[in-house]
C-alpha cells in the first residue's frame, strides 16, 4: 500500500471517528502491507488491522484503542507509549517489538509471540497467569 492510499483511509477513519460513523468510513486494513510505515502519533482507533504486515513499523504514541491486531506481524515495531487500552494481540507475532507496561492494556495476547525482552511487561498484564502458558517466549 503506497503512502497516498493509507494517507486517504486515514483520513476517511478520521470522518468516521468524529462522526460516530455517520461520515467516512472505518479503517479496514485487514492483511495490508505497512511494513515500515510509520503510524508515530496516529489516531487508529477501532481499526481493523487483522493480519496486517507492520513489520518494522512506528507505532509510537499510536492511539490504538480497541483495534483488532489478531495475527498482524509486529515484528520489530515500536509501540512504546502506543495506547493498547483493549487492543486484540491474539496470535500476533511480535518478536523485537519495543514495548512498554501498555502491553498490561491490550485485551488479549492469546498464543502471540514475544522475544524474551518482553517478558518484564507481559508479566505486568492483569491476566498473565492465564496466557502465560499459550505465549511464545523467544530469545532476544
Amino acid at each position: 500500500m503506497n503512502q497516498e492510499e493509507l494517507d486517504h483511509i486515514l483520513q476517511q477513519h478520521q470522518l468516521w471517528l468524529g462522526s460516530d460513523g455517520e461520515k467516512g468510513k472505518r479503517a479496514d486494513l485487514w492483511a495490508a502491507d505497512l511494513r515500515h510505515a510509520d503510524l508515530r502519533g496516529a489516531d487508529l482507533r477501532s481499526t481493523y488491522l487483522q493480519g496486517a504486515d507492520l513489520w518494522d513499523a512506528v507505532l509510537r504514541d499510536a492511539d490504538l484503542r480497541g483495534a483488532d491486531l489478531q495475527c498482524a506481524n509486529l515484528w520489530g515495531a515500536d509501540l512504546r507509549d502506543a495506547d493498547l487500552q483493549g487492543v486484540d494481540l491474539r496470535c500476533a507475532n511480535l518478536q523485537g517489538a519495543e514495548l512498554d507496561t501498555n502491553i498490561r492494556n491490550c485485551r488479549s495476547f492469546y498464543k502471540a509471540k514475544f522475544t524474551s525482552n518482553a517478558l518484564p511487561w507481559l508479566i505486568l498484564h492483569p491476566r498473565w497467569a492465564k496466557f502465560k502458558g499459550t505465549v511464545q517466549i523467544l530469545p532476544s
